[in-house]
């Protein structure tokens, strides 16, 4: 099960959430405070410190999770203290977290990936396996043609694109090849 939560509040309301008292529920965090690391550099303790060290810290009303740490590649998350303790409360042990950072689906390709929320662009540069990922607060299609004319170094790259069908469209514009999914 996934569900998501907008630092703003929660977006799920507990009545219409079903799980078994064995089944994980997975909680997909949507913002710009996250980072990827590799599972050997992750630890509970240091999560905080790692997104202070990349430049995107736990405001005051925050604290950090940790997507599976027995995966490869660790997200390192910022969340709403209160919407942590929310999901803990119902939840527990049973509560994962996630980012859309972490969908590698096109690993095996050259290409670049982006996932645009209502508020935040989710790329991932991949060149034989992941070269570059990060999530970055955006406006409007402008802001995602920039990100992507900086991160494709060349007019051949693939550029997989959902979720924002107007920056779809402009990046058709200057790039040969713009899948939506």
């Amino acid at each position: 099960m996934s569900i998501q939560v907008k630092l703003g509040g929660l977006s799920f309301s507990a009545d219409r959430v079903v799980a078994t008292e064995e089944q994980q529920v997975e909680f997909v965090i949507d913002t710009p405070r996250v980072t990827l690391a590799p599972r050997s550099e992750v630890s509970l303790e240091c999560a905080e410190q790692l997104l202070r060290l990349v430049g995107k810290p736990c405001r005051s009303h925050e604290c950090s999770v940790c997507s599976e740490l027995q995966a490869d590649i660790v997200a390192v998350i910022a969340i709403d203290k209160g919407a942590l303790t929310a999901i803990v409360e119902q939840w527990g042990s049973r509560a994962s977290f996630s980012s859309p950072l972490l969908d590698m689906r096109h690993s095996e390709e050259n290409c670049l990936t982006i996932d645009a929320t209502d508020r935040v662009c989710y790329l991932r540069l991949f060149r034989s396996g992941l070269q570059r990922a990060e999530a970055l607060d955006y406006t409007n299609a402008d802001d995602i043609l920039c990100y992507a004319t900086e991160w494709a170094d060349n007019n051949d790259c693939t550029i997989y694109i959902k979720g924002n069908n107007a920056a779809a469209k402009l990046l058709r514009r200057y790039f040969k090849s713009v899948i939506c999914e």
